[in-house]
């Protein structure tokens, strides 16, 4: 699977996910409304550009080792990324407003922005759209090897994800994106059996979510039991188990 950002194929997706609800905009109030569908459409074609002028400099700068040429800062980046992304979910908005639903289509869209923003170094501080689309990802997926490449999008974004998000403040939600991400980290490394993703892993979850890190180990090992996992798999598991398995592991 791809899901890097690529400019044209960005545009052209975003396009047709939205041009049919488009149609019937074009009015006087939409022109000059600052969320208008229409000025979201240019803002995005914008936002794409200079995605691609930074792809552009970055590529050249690597290939002419050129110090002096330099690459945008992270808060650059952050910057461009998370405008882009706050675009996409007022796009978001208006198809739901339009129709009841959220747009898949565009949902998913967050993920290569998200990407293009860990693998040019900058930080992530809103990612609602991104952990639905990487849930969705993950229960269609079923084989092993497709499954261990959407394991290592999920460490990207996570290692990405800015400290407002990381200090997990809000802990009485269950729901919250980041813990959600980081259960979903857990659950995809374990469908890939590969053990090293697992192990980098369950050393994550350990870490982000040690409140949920006994539990989450504990109805892993069950379910070895309901589904015949390979051995090696069956081995991480009891093991991170046994780590986590009494109350003072987590103290």
């Amino acid at each position: 699977m791809d899901f890097l950002f690529n400019a044209k194929t960005f545009s052209d997706l975003f396009h047709n996910a939205v041009e049919k609800f488009l149609e019937d905009e074009e009015t006087e109030q939409d022109q000059v409304e600052l969320n208008s569908p229409h000025k979201l459409l240019v803002a995005m074609d914008q936002a794409i550009d200079v995605m691609a002028r930074a792809d552009a400099d970055s590529i050249v700068q690597k290939q002419m080792s050129a110090e002096s040429m330099g690459l945008l800062e992270e808060k650059d980046i952050s910057k461009i990324g998370g405008y882009t992304l706050e675009i996409l979910e007022a796009m978001v908005a208006f198809v739901q407003n339009k129709t009841g639903e959220q747009s898949r289509d565009l949902l998913r869209l967050s993920l290569p922005v998200s990407l293009w923003i860990a693998r040019h170094g900058g930080k992530l501080t809103k990612i609602d759209m991104l952990v639905n689309s990487l849930a969705e990802y993950a229960n269609e997926i079923t084989e092993p090897h497709l499954i261990a490449d959407l394991t290592s999008v999920i460490k990207e974004v996570i290692d990405a994800c800015g400290s407002e998000i990381r200090h997990d403040v809000e802990q009485t939600n269950m729901m919250r994106p980041w813990r959600i991400l980081n259960l979903n980290y857990g659950i995809v490394a374990t469908r890939s059996h590969n053990p090293e993703l697992i192990e980098q892993a369950y050393d994550s979850l350990a870490k982000n979510l040690p409140q949920d890190a006994r539990q989450f180990f504990k109805e892993g090992l069950q379910q070895m039991e309901v589904i015949a996992y390979p051995d090696e798999v069956r081995e991480v598991v009891e093991r991170y188990n046994k780590m986590w398995g009494s109350e003072s592991s987590l103290h």
